[in-house]
């Protein structure tokens, strides 16, 4: 028992630890993947950040080109120089840019004279004010950049988001000296959507050896915010969950902030073997079942040896119970042969002995053959047979009445009505009333009276057995009748027993189709029960 309880053990450490080195594989495994798609986002955000800025010097050296030209002048031209080129700066972009055309304004900023003209000339002097301000004070900020993008959150302009661009130009060379004129673009964030969304979609942001011709959508999330972070641009983004990677245009692109992640659905599409799936539930479960066979295995042994111990005790108490009547017998024989019973009363003493251990004998073997055809098949109802309860039951007070007069006890049988007719196999009904009367006379005490009963109620028969011996406690009524199970005052008594005699009975009754249970006799001792199907008529 003992080695094979280590080597379970031992079987079960080394799944773990196989099951532990597994987890640590998937785990580096996936943390290399994850490596990989991480990478793949920073190029895919590095190269957006790249094409946005492209586009944007494009977009603005288009949108103000008209400007150093015609700021010779004086005055400054209007607006409308800037108005002008914004379709041809689209076009150039290759962007209808509906939104953006329809709700764009334009301004112009004399310095010198702080004069400002704007496109549509009915805008509200608050929202010119706001917008002239803001974009004052962004170049302020960078007297450097003369031409820059940048955005504004809700209600520093618009009510809304607002996307602006502006140009300053110096002297009347328009490359030297103070500024002289600021023209300026406005609109609110969400018509400049479209523009960003068409350089995403344009080329492949990652290398084509790697992407195989699949667009951006089916591998990538991406989004351009505000530094704010309010989102101008987002692609599909269903499940943005891992490999979040980020990239910051310069300054005077407004500082807009790029996102890129790597879809978890496309990793098997850029990474050899794809994304591993975590193994952890699934290597638990093994644990779980590999300890479940373990514990299912120690209790297999465990029970194994209960059996063990079970079937030892059982031959031990019916070689007890053999070796008794035996005994007696053989004694009596021997005298008998010797010569040495001289008296007639010694003669019927001797046979009476003999024929009383004899039929001692019998009921034992009749019941561990009852016992083993139990094991053999299940219970059932088989063959039934009308049987006179009181001639039973005066037929097994006879037969017992050697051992009740051994052991000083008064046997008395009742039966109401007289003619009472059980549903059963005579031989069942006597089994399982010799084996609870066999147990009265010898659990009970010397000079006991045992009340053998039987009563009509309904169709049914109730046959009783009552003593005046110590009961059966109440937490041990149920498992009296379990194969081999004995009491521990009966383990550690002087009388020995199989354990297999109430669980017969119990056989027996369910199989004609009654029941058995026992209760609490008042004044002390047991009453055994077995309720029978009755049977019309007489015997």
């Amino acid at each position: 028992m003992g080695a094979l309880v280590f080597f379970l053990l031992l079987t079960l450490g080394l799944s773990l630890w196989l099951g532990f080195q597994a987890v640590v594989a998937a785990r580096s495994h996936r943390r290399t993947a994850e490596g990989i798609l991480r990478d793949y986002a920073d190029i895919a955000a590095s190269e957006f950040a790249r094409r946005t800025g492209d586009h944007l010097e494009v977009f603005f050296r288009e949108l103000f080109d008209e400007v150093p030209w015609r700021i010779r002048r004086d005055p400054p031209p209007g607006p409308e120089v800037v108005a002008g080129e914004l379709r041809t700066a689209l076009r150039r972009l290759d962007c209808r840019c509906e939104a953006l055309r329809e709700e764009a304004a334009f301004f112009l900023l004399d310095l010198p004279s702080g004069r400002v003209e704007s496109i549509p000339p009915d805008l509200p002097a608050a929202v010119t004010g706001r917008a002239v301000e803001a974009v004052r004070a962004r170049w302020a900020a960078d007297p450097e950049e003369r031409i820059a993008f940048f955005t504004a959150p809700a209600g520093a302009v618009l009510e809304g988001p607002t996307a602006l661009a502006f140009n300053v130009s110096l002297e009347s060379s328009g490359e030297v000296g103070e500024g002289r004129a600021i023209y300026v673009i406005m609109a609110p964030l969400a018509t400049v959507e479209e523009l960003f969304s068409g350089w995403y979609r344009e080329e492949a942001l990652l290398p084509e050896v790697i992407t195989k011709d699949q667009p951006n959508d089916s591998l990538l999330h991406l989004a351009l915010l505000t530094p704010e972070g309010v989102p101008i641009f987002l692609s599909p983004r269903d499940d943005p969950r891992a490999f979040l990677t980020r990239d910051t245009l310069p300054p005077e692109y407004g500082g807009l902030i790029v996102e890129a992640a790597v879809r978890p659905d496309a990793a098997s599409a850029l990474v050899i073997g794809g994304l591993p799936r975590a193994r952890l539930p699934l290597l638990l479960a093994l644990m779980v079942m590999t300890m479940g066979v373990g514990v299912a295995a120690l209790l297999q042994i465990r029970k194994e040896e209960e059996l063990a111990r079970l079937r030892e005790d059982f031959i031990s108490g019916v070689s007890h119970e053999f070796r008794t009547p035996l005994t007696q017998i053989r004694m009596f024989t021997e005298l008998m042969a010797d010569g040495k019973l001289r008296t007639e009363e010694e003669w019927k003493r001797s046979t009476a002995v003999i024929n009383r251990e004899a039929r001692r004998l019998t009921h034992l073997v009749e019941n561990i053959l009852y016992f083993s055809r139990m094991g053999r098949a299940p219970a059932s109802q088989g063959l039934r047979e009308t049987v006179a309860v009181q001639d039973t039951l005066r037929d097994l007070a006879e037969a017992f009445a050697p051992l009740a007069q051994a052991r000083e006890a008064t046997l008395e049988v009742e039966v109401r009505p007289g003619d009472a007719v059980a549903l059963a196999p005579r031989s069942g009904v006597y089994q399982m009333m010799a084996n609870l009367l066999d147990n009265a006379l010898k659990y009970g005490p010397r000079g006991q009276r045992v009340r053998v009963t039987g009563e009509v109620q309904g169709s049914r028969i109730r046959l009783a057995v009552e003593d005046r011996g110590p009961g059966i406690p109440p937490g041990e009524r149920e498992r009296i009748w379990d194969p081999y199970h004995r009491l521990q005052r009966d383990v550690e008594g002087v009388e020995r027993g199989s354990g297999i005699g109430l669980s017969v009975v119990k056989r027996l009754a369910e199989g004609t189709g009654g029941r058995v249970w026992v209760e609490a006799r008042e004044g002390g001792g047991t009453r055994f029960v077995v309720e029978l199907p009755a049977a019309e008529g007489e015997a």
